[in-house]
């Protein structure tokens, strides 16, 4: 007669490791670049590109899909303008209030104080006008430009109402007109932002900003400078 065969219970190979648990994710939203990365990714884009740049070039350097900067930024112009902190229709600040500083301290020093802010505007600004200005579809272009409110008109007519109260105050000679001034002084800064546009590295000038600034302001105070009647 045949045994029923014993069943055989199953070794013991020590406690069964327990299984691994999948990571845990940390609560809130995964991190989102800031508006001023943004900016900054497309100031770098805009100086390399000029106005030609796309919304596509500045969304593929920040890493960012395009639509993400229409949605901060609302449209390309709009993005420009605040990568490039440019505003046309802004009087510059260091001439928005020039006319009240008349006849208060000494009149070398603040032109040289206000020439030395116009040019580190100017050397931001410049390349910006003139990029806006070439996008014929862009809201600064220049037939659209005409007819709205300019910051730069209003610089210079800020600054040719200081020499006339200069002139007024004796400060100056009244031989000269404000606005000839006025013209020359920025004029002067806007062709020294231009050579350095232009004429980027370039051997041969030897003027600082800051030598720029005070050379131009002493020749046009030595020109404009009052005269002690000649003895005969």
């Amino acid at each position: 007669m045949t045994r029923p065969s014993k069943k055989l219970a199953p070794q013991s190979v020590g406690p069964a490791a327990a299984p691994t648990a999948p990571p845990r994710r940390r609560p809130g939203r995964p991190p989102v670049i800031s508006s001023d990365a943004l900016l900054a990714f497309a100031r770098e884009v805009f100086l390399e590109k000029g106005i030609r740049a796309t919304t596509g070039d500045v969304a593929a350097r920040a890493g960012v899909a395009e639509g993400t900067l229409f949605h901060r930024f609302g449209s390309k112009d709009a993005l420009f303008r605040a990568a490039m902190q440019f505003d046309p229709e802004r009087t510059p600040a260091p001439l928005a209030n020039i006319e009240e500083r008349a006849g208060k301290g000494e009149l070398r020093a603040t032109l040289i104080e206000v020439g030395t802010g116009m040019l580190a505007i100017g050397r931001v600004a410049l390349p910006v006008m003139m990029m806006s200005w070439s996008n014929p579809a862009g809201d600064y272009s220049l037939d659209k430009l005409g007819a709205r409110p300019s910051g730069y008109k209003r610089a210079v007519l800020n600054l040719r109402g200081f020499f006339a109260r200069e002139i007024e105050l004796g400060r100056l000679t009244s031989h000269h007109a404000p606005e000839a001034l006025a013209r020359i002084f920025i004029g002067s800064l806007h062709h020294f932002c231009m050579t350095e546009l232009f004429l980027p590295g370039v051997s041969g000038f030897a003027l600082t900003p800051d030598q720029f600034v005070t050379e131009l302001v002493d020749v046009l105070l030595h020109g404009a400078a009052p005269r002690a009647p000649s003895s005969s």
